[in-house]
C-alpha cells in the first residue's frame, strides 16, 4: 500500500504501479515465509501434563517431559532464505528507486570543478542527467539477475570439487580470487549507460559479501551459539575458501576482496580505467602469484621475504598486465568505456609499470594484499592513465 501511494504521487502509470507493487508484495511474502511458529504444547494442569510412551519392552508408563524437550514458542528465522530474501529486497528497492526518479539516467553534462574532474568518481559532485528510461531499467534489472545467477554457478563450480575431495581448499580459494572479479567485469557491457546502472551492478558484490559473512559467522540460526545451523551452501563456501578449514577465515581476505570490488564497482564502474585496473591487479595478479608461486617457487624465494618467490612475482606481473589490458580493451570495444588517449604500445608500457610496482608492493610482509595492492594500483593508474 505504501509503495502504491508512493508511486502514485510520482505519477507512474497504472501498469508500472502494479508491477512494482508486485515486487514489493513478493518481497514481503518471502520475508514472512522465512519465519515459522513452532507448535507449542497445549496448556494442561500439573497432573494431566504428562506424555504417554509405549515401548515394546516396557509396559505403558507416564513420564514428565523435560524442559529441554519443550518446543519454543517464539518466532525463529529460517537462515536458508537469507540470501534470496536479501537479493529480492535489494533488487526491488533499487528498481523502485529507478522508476521513481531517485536514480539518475544517462549523463548529459559531466562538467565538474577542476579538482573533482580528475577523480574517477568526480561526476558525483557535478553534472546533469536524463531521466532513467524504462527500457534501460529493464536492461539493468535483467543484467543484475543474469550476473547473480552466473556468480552463484561459478562459486558452486569452484566449491563443489572441494567437498568431494577433488580440489584443495587453498586452490579453490585462489581460483575464486583470480577469476571471479574479472568474470564479473566481463558482463558489465550488459548494463546500460545510465549512471544508476552501477547501483544495480553493486548488488552482485553486496550479495557475495553477505554470503561470506554468513559463511564466516556460521549463519543466524535458532541458537546463536550453534554454528551448525548455518546453511549447507554457506558451510561449503567457508570450507572451500579457507586455508585451514576454519570458517572464520571467510571474514578475512575474501571479505576484504569483495568489499574492494563493491567499492570500485559503485564509485568507478565504467567511468574510468582506474577501477578496472585496481580490481584486475588485485584479482588476477595476486591470485596467480599464489597459484604459480606454490608450484614453481620453492627454489627461487626472495631473500628478504621467504614467503614470496620470483616465479610468483613474475606470474603477478603477467596476470595483472594481461587482465588489465584485456578488460580495458573489452570494455572500450563494446563502447561502455571511453577510449584512452593512448596508443596500444603506450598503454601496454604504462600498465606494465603499474603491474611491476604493485608486484613489489605485494612483496612487503605487512598488511593485507587485498587492499594494499588495489590501493597502489588506483593511485598509479590515476596518475598514469587519467
Amino acid at each position: 500500500c505504501i509503495t502504491y501511494y508512493f508511486l502514485e504521487t510520482h505519477h507512474q502509470s497504472a501498469k508500472m504501479r502494479r508491477l512494482l507493487c508486485l515486487l514489493s508484495l513478493m518481497t514481503a511474502a518471502s520475508i514472512g515465509a522465512s519465519f515459522h511458529m513452532p507448535r507449542t504444547e497445549p496448556a494442561l494442569s500439573d497432573i494431566a501434563r504428562t506424555t504417554m510412551i509405549r515401548s515394546k519392552r516396557t509396559p505403558l508408563r507416564m513420564t514428565q517431559p523435560s524442559e529441554d524437550n519443550e518446543m519454543p514458542s517464539t518466532l525463529s528465522f529460517n537462515n536458508k532464505r537469507i540470501i534470496p530474501i536479501a537479493a529480492l529486497t535489494t533488487i526491488s528497492a533499487t528498481t523502485i528507486a529507478a522508476f521513481t526518479g531517485h536514480l539518475p539516467g544517462p549523463l548529459i553534462d559531466a562538467t565538474a570543478p577542476p579538482f573533482f574532474a580528475n577523480l574517477p568518481f568526480g561526476v558525483l559532485f557535478a553534472g546533469s542527467y536524463e531521466a532513467y528510461p524504462q527500457t534501460l531499467i529493464y536492461r539493468d534489472l535483467g543484467a543484475t539477475v543474469i550476473s547473480i545467477v552466473a556468480a552463484s554457478l561459478f562459486v558452486k563450480a569452484c566449491t563443489y570439487p572441494v567437498t568431494v575431495g577433488k580440489l584443495q581448499p587453498r586452490d579453490s580459494r585462489k581460483i575464486i580470487h583470480t577469476f571471479s572479479a574479472p568474470l564479473f567485469m566481463l558482463v558489465w557491457p550488459l548494463f546500460s549507460n545510465a549512471y544508476g546502472a552501477r547501483v544495480f551492478a553493486s548488488i552482485i558484490p553486496l550479495m557475495n559479501a553477505l554470503r561470506l559473512y554468513l559463511a564466516g559467522t556460521g549463519g543466524i540460526g535458532d541458537n546463536n551459539n550453534d554454528r551448525s545451523t548455518a546453511d549447507g551452501s554457506e558451510n561449503e563456501l567457508a570450507q572451500a575458501i579457507s586455508r585451514s578449514g576454519n570458517a572464520e577465515e571467510a571474514l578475512g581476505g575474501p571479505f576484504v576482496y569483495v568489499m574492494v570490488l563493491l567499492f570500485f564497482t559503485f564509485f568507478c564502474f565504467t567511468d574510468s580505467p582506474v577501477g578496472v585496473i585496481s580490481i584486475a591487479t588485485m584479482a588476477a595478479g595476486d591470485g596467480l602469484a599464489d597459484l604459480i608461486g606454490r608450484r614453481f617457487g620453492s627454489n627461487n624465494k626472495w631473500p628478504f621475504n621467504k614467503d614470496k618467490s620470483v616465479a610468483g612475482s613474475t606470474a603477478f606481473v603477467l596476470g595483472a598486465l594481461v587482465a588489465s589490458f584485456g578488460l580495458i580493451s573489452w570494455l572500450t570495444g563494446f563502447g561502455v568505456m571511453d577510449p584512452l588517449d593512448l596508443n596500444t604500445l603506450d598503454l601496454f608500457v604504462r600498465l606494465l609499470v603499474i603491474s611491476v610496482v604493485c608486484a613489489a608492493v605485494e612483496l612487503i610482509p605487512a598488511g593485507d594484499d587485498n587492499y594494499s595492492v588495489p590501493l597502489s594500483a588506483a593511485i598509479l593508474s590515476s596518475y598514469l592513465l587519467t
